[in-house]
């Protein structure tokens, strides 16, 4: 049962995370979903629809035009602050009718990410800066008709390096490609080899530690929460909520040192909003 000391003091938790945001958001210089202007927007779009306040939609919107406008050709790739990860926020909030859907708001993207996959070099295989973060991406774009075959011209690709690469496939990185393959395991038309299979049982079986899992995530607030909800989403079977005892209140003696969604006020509130349970863990799947 909610707390209504406890429901006050979150509701002013978010007016102080949104008044900040509102100072600095469009200020922020990178455009990517976890730490600049995607995930603020998609705070914004979530705070505008429990407040019932177009001032904040009309903002996530700026948020949004800016960052069409900071991105090119030859923009990073990668997920933590390239096209990757701004390409699944740009399919979240359209999925969660926050934007309309246009028909080529990917066409460039998907032209800069096929080129990432199949001809540039890549870091590693970790979500946020290698090939699996690509591989996001692409499963995502999977569910439409017209680049569908990209897709699945990457993401075998993607499988082909991995199988390739298995017995060298660093520990900080397991998690990551485990996730991936499991995601990819899923999908229609694609079952991961034998030796890809009889490694995810392994690794499954090694990545019990919840606080070790996900080195990603690191060792904020927002992080520690979400690799709790991961960990069981991918090991557990057993669906994690966001309560509100599990959220520290907002020191804003000591705020978080930036504004995005993994380590920032913008993670802060969409925490705070899903514990008023104005906002599934549907974004959680994007970090």
């Amino acid at each position: 049962m909610k707390n209504k000391r406890d429901e006050t003091k979150i509701e002013q938790d978010l007016r102080q995370i949104a008044d900040m945001l509102l100072l600095n958001g469009t200020l922020a210089s990178c455009p990517g979903l976890l730490h600049g202007k995607m995930g603020i927007a998609i705070f914004f779009f979530h705070y505008a629809q429990h407040t019932d306040n177009e001032l904040y939609e009309n903002y996530a919107v700026d948020l949004i035009g800016l960052i069409q406008e900071q991105i090119h050709n030859n923009s990073p790739a990668d997920f933590e602050t390239g096209l990757a990860g701004i390409g699944a926020g740009m399919d979240f909030l359209i999925k969660n009718h926050f934007l309309g859907a246009e028909n080529d708001i990917f066409e460039d993207f998907d032209n800069r990410m096929y080129r990432a996959v199949m001809y540039d070099p890549w870091l590693d295989f970790s979500m946020y800066d290698g090939l699996t973060g690509y591989g996001q991406y692409w499963m995502m774009r999977l569910r439409q008709q017209e680049p569908s075959g990209r897709a699945c011209e990457c993401l075998s690709h993607i499988t082909e390096q991995i199988v390739e690469k298995l017995p060298s496939i660093s520990t900080k990185e397991q998690t990551d490609v485990y996730c991936f393959l499991q995601k990819l395991h899923h999908i229609s038309g694609f079952n991961i080899c034998t030796a890809l299979s009889k490694q995810c049982k392994k690794w499954n079986m090694q990545l019990t530690d919840v606080n070790l899992s996900f080195p990603r995530l690191g060792n904020s607030t927002v992080g520690n929460i979400i690799r709790k909800f991961h960990h069981s989403q991918y090991f557990n079977s057993t669906p994690q909520s966001v309560q509100m005892k599990q959220i520290p209140d907002l020191d804003m003696d000591k705020p978080p040192d930036r504004i995005g969604l993994l380590t920032g006020y913008a993670g802060e509130g969409m925490l705070r909003l899903t514990a008023l349970n104005q906002s599934n863990t549907k974004w959680m799947q994007l970090l």
